[in-house]
């Protein structure tokens, strides 16, 4: 019998995960209760006995011991020329069945990856092949394979496709923009009935001149941008027509008749080809997994950028974990959060435990881009949205008047490069909420190509102009923000989602909350200060809402 106790703490030689403890509950029951009925007990069988009434108890202390007794492993000081901090070390070391390792801006969550998958093979000795490393676009699946080596690196796309690799599925190269444009230039065109709906639907009077107002009109625009997100949406949920039926019961029935129509035409014509778009090829790729129950080789899954997740992509992940019996490591940020309007779902990411199952959290809080004077100002920020994990970031880095406010006036941006410049800052960022915000402050002096801005004044010094959505993920010496204006292309944006979108979506989407966490990304860019470019009226509520609360770090400089 001591034999079986000693085989017992014999066990505890690695992490042990949620699996591991439901094994040893099972294995060792028996001999909890030999041992209980045993009248006279040495020490080591009360030991036992005690050890295995609080198995969860023991296994969570045992666990922070082990990852205590390998912090200092001599593979983390060396994580790509860096030595990474405890808490990435933590990361790293904890091997639940499913982690969530939640990193706050700049908190190093990409060398975080690498050093979990460096620890895997060299620690773990687990194969190469039996690793799964998830990003969600080809720029950072490239990126994250010049840190790692001989790991498979893939888009979820990529992913579908390779499980679909044995079907004769052709990507389709159909526009669903142009299946758009066919439809209301030419299929209905000499239709009355159909006509009637559509201008019904815009309030146009009914003729076939207004017809061809419609149809070079911004309503035209906005018709064509509901019925694609609304079609993505549906798709990316993987939704039956039933739900379409549902919506259309009590809401706007000539709309949803005519997104019928075009989704049906759009599936004939992918059909006609023997082709799939990237949504279908999600959906069969799941389904293939469920279907024929395929075994692929992984034992880890990593996930980068979980919080921009969608139902479709979760539906992939769970399939194949539930097949291949593969632990999950997500990475992500909900503070940064901002692709809702194509689908992805932070629920997933805030209630990650309700979908996965047992999960350990972990947090990455220190930053190594931001000063503490940011981090204090955006989290302030962040946070007074509901739906936000509570973090506390930390930095080293410590910046007086990290804000600097600047009203605009005639060629204020030329002005202020060459303020910025004089700092010594040869590296900015100009972000716009919108694609065209930066036409208004170019002037003469500058050209904007790939957005590239070239000075001619002043060659030396590097301009990039992006979108907040383009920036996310990346980081300059010194940023711009420009357009924060308080009107409907402002920032915040007051392009409110058509309501039939509403309806479509399982969970509530609130713009606002959304723009705010666009905001937040947009502010966290910058290794030093920050410029925030306003009118002198109709100001955006997010910049008066930050020199309300935060008067001792902002500066107006002109």
């Amino acid at each position: 019998m001591q034999n079986q106790i000693n085989n017992f703490y014999l066990e505890f030689n690695e992490y042990i995960d949620y699996n591991k403890k439901q094994y040893l509950k099972e294995k060792y029951q028996y001999l909890y209760k030999i041992n209980k009925k045993i009248i006279f007990k040495n020490r080591n069988q009360r030991k036992f006995i005690r050890n295995y009434k609080h198995l969860d108890g023991y296994i969570d202390k045992y666990n922070k011991k082990y990852i205590a007794n390998n912090l200092k492993l001599e593979i983390f000081d060396n994580i790509n020329g860096i030595s990474i901090d405890n808490n990435q070390r933590k990361a790293v070391l904890t091997d639940e069945i499913n982690n969530l390792i939640i990193a706050g801006a700049g908190s190093g969550k990409t060398l975080t990856i690498v050093a979990k998958i460096k620890y895997l093979t060299d620690i773990k000795k687990i194969d190469n092949k039996q690793i799964l490393c998830i990003s969600f676009t080809n720029e950072s699946c490239k990126s994250l394979k010049n840190k790692v080596t001989n790991i498979e690196v893939l888009t979820f796309h990529k992913l579908a496709l390779k499980i679909l690799n044995n079907k004769k599925y052709n990507i389709s190269n159909i526009s669903l923009e142009y299946i758009i444009e066919e439809y209301f230039n030419s299929i209905i065109y000499n239709n009355e009935s159909m006509i009637l709906k559509v201008l019904k639907i815009y309030n146009y009077e009914l003729n076939i001149k207004n017809y061809r107002i419609f149809l070079n009109s911004n309503h035209f625009k906005q018709l064509k941008n509901i019925i694609i997100t609304f079609i993505s949406i549906f798709k990316t949920n993987n939704y039956s027509l039933n739900k379409i039926l549902e919506i259309k019961k009590n809401n706007n029935k000539e709309l949803l008749s005519i997104i019928i129509d075009i989704y049906f035409l759009y599936e004939q014509e992918l059909e006609s080809i023997n082709s799939i778009d990237f949504n279908d090829m999600l959906n069969k790729a799941t389904k293939e997994i469920i279907k024929n129950k395929i075994k692929l080789p992984y034992r880890y899954i990593i996930i980068d950028e979980f919080q921009d997740t969608s139902y479709q992509r979760y539906k992939l992940i769970k399939s194949i974990i539930e097949n291949n019996k593969a632990k999950l490591i997500v990475v992500g940020d909900d503070w940064q959060s901002i692709y809702s309007f194509t689908g992805c779902n932070l629920e997933l990411f805030i209630n990650f435990e309700k979908y996965f199952g047992y999960t350990k959290k972990i947090f990455l809080n220190n930053t190594y881009r931001n000063s503490q004077e940011l981090i204090d100002i955006a989290s302030k920020f962040i946070l007074k949205n509901k739906k936000q994990l509570k973090k506390k970031l930390k930095s080293n880095k410590h910046i007086k008047k990290i804000i600097k406010i600047v009203y605009e006036e005639e060629n204020i941006l030329e002005n202020l490069i060459v303020y910025i410049s004089k700092q010594g800052i040869k590296n900015i960022l100009i972000l716009g909420r919108n694609n065209n915000d930066i036409n208004k402050y170019l002037n003469k002096n500058f050209t904007i190509k790939n957005n590239i801005i070239t000075y001619k004044h002043n060659n030396k010094i590097s301009i990039k102009y992006l979108t907040v959505h383009k920036s996310k993920g990346l980081e300059e010496d010194c940023v711009i923000i420009i357009n924060l204006i308080d009107n409907i292309l402002g920032f915040p944006n007051k392009i409110k989602n058509n309501q039939i979108i509403e309806l479509l979506n399982d969970y509530k989407i609130d713009n606002l909350e959304e723009e705010r966490r666009l905001f937040y990304v947009a502010l966290t860019r910058t290794k030093s200060y920050i410029y925030l470019v306003i009118p002198k009226n109709n100001i955006s509520k997010f910049v008066l809402e930050l020199m309300k609360d935060n008067k001792k770090n902002i500066e107006i400089i002109y």
